[in-house]
């Protein structure tokens, strides 16, 4: 998995370990793996991430990407695909912001649109497969953002400290394994079907 997330990571292991398969990281390699998410797509990213674990390895190798939008906000000051690049250097590089920087951003934000406003992710993934053929696909997930942070907190996934679940009104925080994977079901079993379709070609 082209990520260095240990928290996406022992998801997409909970995931596929079912089907057979053994998950290393970004973060097992020894050598440090770059990749310029510059697509203009959750799927031209996704599939940037891919092709660099694909030939730092030679093995099969997927990425996923997240985009992030939240309603009432500006088309110029949507995070988009800059979800943890929140912060523009002189020359307009986007440098990543730590958890609580994050949750203080988003959190300043959402106070400015009432406190409580909808939210919605669209996700990719691509896989790449030992004959070096790519496959992509997007899911997309409504969401209930507010400005009062829950207590908890996952590392790697500071807003989940401030998304509400719309069915049972948990923070993300607060759901148990199961709600979550109802939550994310759409997506969570998309990803887990996305597989099974190409397990043949891996």
């Amino acid at each position: 998995m082209a990520t260095g997330n240990p928290h996406k990571a022992e998801r997409f292991k909970h995931y596929l370990t079912p089907l057979g398969f053994s998950v290393i990281t970004f973060a097992d390699l020894k050598e440090k793996v770059e990749v310029v998410e510059d697509g203009i797509t959750p799927e031209e990213n996704a599939l940037k991430k891919a092709k660099a674990g694909f030939e730092a390895t030679g093995k099969p190798c997927f990425g996923v990407d997240y985009w992030f939008y939240i309603n009432g906000l500006s088309p110029g000051k949507q995070p988009g695909p800059h979800v943890r690049r929140i912060f523009v250097g002189e020359s307009g590089e986007r440098n990543e912001a730590t958890d609580d920087e994050m949750l203080d951003y988003y959190t300043n934000i959402i106070e400015g649109l009432g406190g409580k406003i909808g939210g919605l992710w669209n996700s990719a993934i691509a896989l790449i497969t030992s004959a070096g053929k790519s496959h992509t696909d997007s899911f997309t997930r409504e969401t209930i953002l507010t400005s009062k942070r829950s207590p908890k907190m996952t590392d790697g996934e500071p807003l989940n400290s401030i998304q509400i679940d719309p069915q049972t009104g948990k923070y993300f925080t607060d759901l148990t394994k199961n709600e979550w994977l109802l939550l994310q079901q759409g997506r969570e079993r998309g990803y887990i079907d996305f597989f099974r379709r190409y397990i043949n070609e891996i």
